[in-house]
């Protein structure tokens, strides 16, 4: 039976969601071509049938997964504090934490891009850069968008490489603190639009 082409396109994303949150959980690099496959619920021999290789799905989970979070920050409002509040503390949340596999590619598999190949990189670089256009709408300059970004992926990456909860905790309330006072130090935000 041949499928069409809706389908195979259909079949190609889950498969691309499904291994994007196992790797995001496990690891890319740690995680066989059998047991991504296995995350979707299909053989490894489907998975080549989309992806030429283990690096071809690689480069498609990146792109994929940074799109989507590029995604979350559509029709944000930088005008709107409490939106802001809300965004931070999701992200540099005990949930986001504990669960990987449902959060931001960024803490899992930055430092798995330094070993991948140029599709790969390529794909991060292209992904990175529309997470920071977003980023820089709400903070109006290059440099403050980059700085949000990496003190909430860094603090997240610190707090996953820890067991203690309480310090887990102070970690992400230190960092919710101080995006929140990037966010409303921003030249975007005149006193006009109650920041």
């Amino acid at each position: 039976m041949r499928y069409s082409k809706d389908h195979k396109d259909a079949s190609r994303q889950r498969l691309i969601e499904l291994s994007g949150s196992h790797a995001k959980q496990h690891g890319f690099n740690e995680s066989a071509m059998a047991s991504l496959a296995a995350s979707a619920g299909v053989t490894t021999g489907a998975l080549y049938k989309h992806f030429a290789g283990k690096a071809d799905l690689f480069a498609a989970v990146i792109t994929a997964e940074l799109a989507r979070t590029a995604k979350m920050y559509d029709g944000f409002d930088p005008a709107d504090d409490a939106s802001a509040a809300k965004s931070l503390a999701g992200y540099l949340s005990i949930q986001h934490v504990r669960h990987p596999e449902q959060g931001c590619p960024l803490p899992s598999l930055t430092p798995e891009i330094a070993r991948a190949d140029d599709a790969a990189k390529a794909a991060y670089q292209a992904g990175l850069l529309e997470i920071h256009a977003k980023l820089r709408c709400l903070t109006a300059t290059s440099e403050d968008a980059w700085t949000l970004m990496a003190q909430n992926v860094g603090a997240v990456m610190l707090a996953r490489a820890i067991d203690d909860e309480e310090l887990q905790r102070e970690i992400l309330a230190a960092l919710r603190q101080a995006g929140e006072k990037l966010l409303a130090d921003s030249p975007s935000r005149s006193p006009s639009t109650g920041a």
